[in-house]
């Protein structure tokens, strides 16, 4: 007898046919794999089927990536009973938007008879074998992974994923692949930033991991999508070099600081410890949330200096008033805040209100009628070195992928912004700005008075060069380079 129920590789469609002509598969359900699988073109196919234990899909928007392992997470728990397989995503809420309809789509059309548990996020088919659904937006979150034996591991969006993807993947996921010899797949659109685990995996071979490409206009489900294409970009402005155009619809590797919301440098922007010998005072910003995280950010000023330091970063989901107020009162006891400031949009305010009642704590509402004017605010002070945020905190983590979406008039919700606002909301009660440097005053009457007129003129010189804010958000000239490696196809 024939049983692939010992190995995480997928059988080929021809070995699949054979083997349910000579009735040699009793441990998996290979007719309705086989009738899934017909349901993919070439390019999704050839991923699903690719024996690689590590492979990647570097795709562009609407290409039809997330659609091809809701099938591929399908097939492989009909061919393996009892068997769990996961699929991780930025967040809870996004693996519902994404995936969680797709495969109540797929159970209608093919009767698979799949119970769904709409609070967990779990599918359970009726061998017993079931798809997990998940969040991994911080370094706490994706702990709950540990321990578990996965057939199938799916990580989408890997783009928006911070630096601690590279734990999620080494240190977690890999040892509950082992007992199975399960495989593990990353999908995903390129960011703007060209930084990130999914950015190394698909820019060198060397990383060992198998990866696959295609676009929308590869996409037979979709045959407009050309024209449709043409004529977004003839609204757009966008020539065939644009970095948004090459970036979401062509899957290449663009760099492109204009579509970065903050302008974040390594080295300029980051710091160790505090200056010691200051006066410091310090804010914390709060962003608030329940699905999606919320978010403290410590934030220093000296009077005696023209920096902001970002220090202590702290994101976390499902925080009740309570806990949200007992965190608080724990941060304050350490730092003394002289200003808490926290989003009071939607609940925000009746939270306010009962950390004001219940624990005494004095909340000021962030200002965010002018946010696009206060990122611009604070983009002047990154560009000039005069703000710093503590080296690997997570919030650099979310500053340096936080991009504009296609039309710039907000954030892509795709990225994660928890910690990029609580920051600015601190940064606006700091009063850095105050600081005054020193003139030197000479002796003597005469050359007093032009030693001060030429401090005075040089200083005006200066503060005309840094009217950055004078700027709209999108005039700044644009800064791409566009990425090509030896095995990127000829797009």
């Amino acid at each position: 007898m024939i049983s692939f129920a010992t190995t995480g590789v997928l059988p080929p469609d021809d070995v699949l046919r054979e083997a349910a002509k000579r009735n040699l598969l009793f441990t998996g359900d290979t007719d309705t794999a086989h009738k899934i699988k017909g349901k993919l073109f070439d390019k999704q196919l050839a991923f699903v089927e690719d024996s690689s234990r590590r492979k990647a899909g570097l795709c562009s928007r609407r290409a039809g990536k997330t659609y091809a392992v809701c099938a591929y997470l399908l097939i492989v728990s009909l061919l393996y009973p009892e068997n769990i397989s996961v699929y991780i995503t930025l967040s809870r809420k996004n693996a519902r938007r994404l995936i969680w309809a797709e495969l109540k789509r797929f159970n209608r059309y093919f009767n698979l008879n799949i119970e769904f548990n709409n609070v967990e996020l779990e599918a359970t088919l009726p061998n017993n074998s079931q798809i997990w659904l998940t969040g991994a937006k911080d370094s706490a979150e994706i702990e709950k992974l540990r321990g578990h034996k996965f057939r199938l591991a799916v990580l989408d969006e890997c783009a928006s994923f911070g630096a601690y993807i590279t734990d999620l993947i080494e240190d977690i996921l890999e040892p509950t692949m082992l007992d199975l010899d399960g495989s593990m797949c990353m999908i995903g659109t390129p960011n703007a930033a060209c930084a990130g685990k999914f950015f190394e995996i698909t820019t060198d071979l060397n990383q060992g991991w198998s990866i696959h490409k295609w676009t929308v206009l590869q996409n037979p489900h979709i045959p407009h999508a050309k024209a449709w294409l043409q004529e977004r970009m003839r609204v757009k402005g966008w020539d065939e070099e644009h970095p948004t155009y090459l970036r979401e619809w062509c899957g290449r590797w663009v760099r492109s600081i204009d579509s970065l919301v903050y302008r974040y440098t390594e080295g300029l922007n980051d710091y160790v410890v505090l200056p010691d010998g200051e006066d410091w005072e310090h804010v914390l910003g709060i962003d608030l949330g329940f699905e999606d995280a919320t978010a403290f950010q410590v934030a220093s000023f000296s009077r005696d200096l023209p920096n902001v330091y970002f220090g202590e970063s702290i994101k976390k989901q499902h925080m009740i008033p309570t806990e949200i107020g007992e965190a608080v009162q724990v941060l304050d006891k350490r730092y003394n805040f002289t200003s808490i400031v926290c989003d009071t949009g939607g609940l925000g305010k009746s939270i306010a209100m009962e950390l004001r009642q219940r624990f005494g704590i004095a909340i000021k509402p962030a200002e965010k009628t002018a946010k696009f004017t206060n990122i611009e605010l604070l983009n002047g002070d990154l560009r000039a070195g005069r703000v710093k945020a503590l080296i690997h905190s997570q919030l650099i983590d979310e500053w340096k992928l936080l991009q504009w979406d296609e039309d710039r008039k907000k954030e892509d919700e795709r990225f994660a912004n928890h910690l990029a606002d609580a920051a600015l909301y601190a940064y606006r009660e700091c009063k850095h700005y105050l600081y005054e440097p020193a003139l030197d005053i000479p002796t003597g009457p005469a050359e007093e008075a032009r030693q001060i007129e030429r401090q005075l003129a040089e200083k005006m010189q200066h503060e005309e060069k840094q009217s950055w804010w004078d700027k709209s958000p999108f005039e700044y000239t644009n800064d791409s380079t566009v990425f090509d490696f030896a095995d990127t196809e000829d797009w």
